[in-house]
């Protein structure tokens, strides 16, 4: 072997094992830009999803793309690519927060029209069946007439148990639940053509 034939195996093995090294060395801070970045979308994932599907979306497939790059052993790409990908994160989860922020000013607003609206409901649909004294209104079925009222009670306690339970961690629970018994109680007055108060 020649002389020059040494120098440039020599050469092109050390450029190889720094090679090797370089990638060894971002392999730690890959994995750890990866981790970090899972862990906090993880922790935020319900609410990004939530408010702002088509973020989600985005950052699922930046992350997925993360790991794929981890798994051919691009680590560079997985540090270079991860400070973008948290930036988009970070940003999807502020948008999340002011989408839900707007959320709750307008179930506010429902919730005190309901608040208004709901008890004249109630009464109206509690004097209805009252003067029926257990019969059927004209034209319905006794078999009919029983369901209706289970439905109605059904949805007033679901109303009645929102009202009670409301707290700043119930809210959106309970202003869905209260939603929900309104359309319920509506749609049953609308049947029996009674009118709230």
């Amino acid at each position: 072997m020649s002389k020059f034939s040494r120098v440039f195996l020599t050469a092109a093995l050390a450029a190889f094992l720094l090679g090797l090294a370089a990638c060894a060395n971002q392999q730690q801070p890959a994995e750890q830009a990866l981790a970090a970045i899972e862990k906090k979308f993880q922790e935020s994932s319900a609410e990004v999803q939530k408010y702002v599907p088509d973020r989600y979306a985005e950052i699922e497939k930046s992350i997925q793309s993360l790991r794929d790059s981890m798994a051919q052993k691009d680590y560079g790409d997985v540090v270079t690519n991860a400070a973008a990908a948290e930036d988009g994160l970070k940003r999807a989860i502020a948008e999340a927060r002011v989408k839900r922020a707007q959320a709750m000013v307008e179930m506010e607003t429902e919730w005190n029209e309901l608040s208004k609206t709901m008890p004249a409901m109630i009464g109206a649909m509690d004097k209805k069946i009252t003067s029926q004294r257990g019969r059927p209104p004209q034209g319905m079925k006794a078999d009919e007439w029983k369901q209706t009222i289970a439905e109605y009670d059904a949805a007033r306690d679901s109303w009645s148990k929102a009202a009670a339970e409301i707290t700043s961690k119930t809210f959106e629970a309970s202003v869905l639940a209260a939603r929900d018994a309104k359309a319920k109680i509506a749609a049953i007055m609308e049947k029996l053509g009674v009118k709230a108060a």
